[in-house]
């Protein structure tokens, strides 16, 4: 991938026109080290590579995962439930059981499609939840009820100067 996509300066990135699961969960193809202040300018855009359509009976999550290290068994869900109201120097507790969700569609959500090279979403990396919970790196999960191994996203961290 270039260092601009869509007029975007790229951090790194997390998908390039990567596949999407056969009924199950797949890891975005790279995580990205975003240690040091974001100051709230570091954000995740992720892209159809190609046309995309989930069925009205099934699901497509995109969860945005958390990693003290650049290897899987590091990985947590970015979420704290007493970061002590993000006070500097404040640490956070994890909260196993929660999930940080750039797309949540379950099975009663009715159909949904993307046409090839449209946004499907953006967000913010949350800086002081990371920061409280000492996340150095992120990826990104795919998880599907449906086979959509024949379609594929683009994915990636940007500055917002």
């Amino acid at each position: 991938m270039a260092n601009e996509y869509y007029g975007k300066l790229i951090v790194g990135e997390l998908s390039d026109n990567q596949t999407l699961p056969n009924a199950g969960s797949v890891d975005s193809t790279n995580m990205v080290n975003i240690a040091g202040q974001t100051n709230g300018k570091l954000w995740i855009d992720v892209y159809a590579g190609t046309n995309i359509s989930i069925a009205d009976n099934k699901k497509f999550y995109i969860e945005l995962e958390g990693y003290s290290s650049d290897d899987n068994d590091s990985a947590t869900p970015p979420f704290s439930t007493a970061n002590s109201g993000g006070m500097q120097g404040a640490s956070g507790v994890l909260e196993s059981d929660a999930h940080y969700y750039l797309l949540h569609k379950t099975a009663d959500d009715g159909a949904l499609a993307f046409s090839k090279g449209s946004l499907i979403t953006q967000c913010a990396i949350p800086e002081d939840l990371f920061r409280l919970l000492k996340y150095d790196f992120v990826q990104l999960k795919y998880t599907t009820d449906a086979d959509e191994s024949s379609e594929t996203v683009t994915a990636f961290v940007y500055s917002k100067m």
